[in-house]
């Protein structure tokens, strides 16, 4: 986890079991609560968020529905914005 992600969890990185990444997001939303489920939403990560599975952009994957394995590796990055 990066940035603000990082600092709503406490955390930089942490291991949990999912199926695919939504369910990841909700987990991970449960787990560290309000304010990270603000910035990670599963619309957000859709739209906004920037999610890698093993350095890959879920956005050219499955979205959402990119199945999960042991041993992959997500990135999650806040949103971006800029001019």
């Amino acid at each position: 986890m990066f940035a603000t992600v990082r600092e709503e969890a406490g955390t930089s990185e942490c291991e949990m079991d999912a199926k695919d990444v939504g369910e990841l997001l909700l987990l991970l939303g449960e787990r560290y609560g309000g304010g990270f489920k603000r910035i990670v939403s599963r619309a957000g990560a859709e739209e906004r968020t920037v999610v890698l599975v093993n350095g890959n952009n879920i956005r050219q994957m499955k979205g959402l529905a990119t199945q999960l394995r042991e041993g992959d590796e997500v990135a999650i990055f806040p949103p971006v914005s800029g001019g």
